[in-house]
């Protein structure tokens, strides 16, 4: 399928747009900052940070070379004559319902969006919307869409980013869970028992 070959890269694109473009954008016209807080704190804080650049360059790479060029991927003999239509759709799903899901949470979260940790601010504890739900919907949402690219461009590329994705995004939510215990206290340690990590129900604080 043409279409499928293209939707990795339209969603990457989308993606960068969304989170490096219009959602500080949106901030900065808002509430009069660009709520871009990155290399601080420790060397792992800094390396996470640096993945948010390196990421999308890979993605954006591969996307383009699957566009353009797909008889260049390592791809099987199958996936080459024509992906599985069930695992595009699901793929497509995904990707595009992330990004769905990562713009709504964005839009949830008003003044207190960041990309990274501002150490000291209080913007205030967002629990309502779609963080009644997951206390990091935008994780969730960022899972989602990596699943996606990997069931549309099946390499070993793409399932090494989602693993390392899911590793960094573990360690970025502990990193913000203990921000987030010191600025608020009792009140995000009471939310935190009540609502999950990233699926509802599990992951709550004990």
């Amino acid at each position: 399928m043409q279409l499928a070959r293209v939707l990795p890269l339209a969603g990457t694109l989308v993606l960068i747009v969304m989170v490096f473009v219009w959602r500080p954008w949106l901030q900065r016209r808002r509430h009069g900052t660009w709520g871009v807080v990155l290399f601080k704190g420790s060397l792992a804080q800094k390396l996470r940070d640096g993945m948010l650049f390196v990421l999308p360059v890979l993605l954006v790479g591969q996307a383009v070379v699957a566009a353009a060029w797909p008889e260049a991927l390592p791809l099987s003999e199958a996936d080459r004559r024509a992906a599985p239509a069930i695992r595009i759709a699901v793929g497509a799903v995904l990707l595009f319902g992330g990004l769905f899901l990562q713009a709504a949470a964005m839009i949830g979260l008003g003044a207190s969006w960041r990309i990274g940790i501002e150490e000291g601010a209080r913007p205030g504890l967002v629990t309502d919307g779609l963080y009644r739900f997951t206390r990091n919907p935008i994780f969730l949402a960022l899972i989602a869409v990596l699943a996606g690219y990997t069931l549309l461009l099946p390499t070993l590329l793409s399932a090494l980013i989602l693993a390392a994705a899911c590793v960094a995004i573990r360690q970025q939510i502990a990193e913000e869970e203990s921000y987030l215990v010191r600025t608020y206290g009792e009140p995000y340690r009471e939310y935190a028992r009540r609502v999950g990590r990233l699926l509802p129900g599990i992951g709550k604080l004990d």
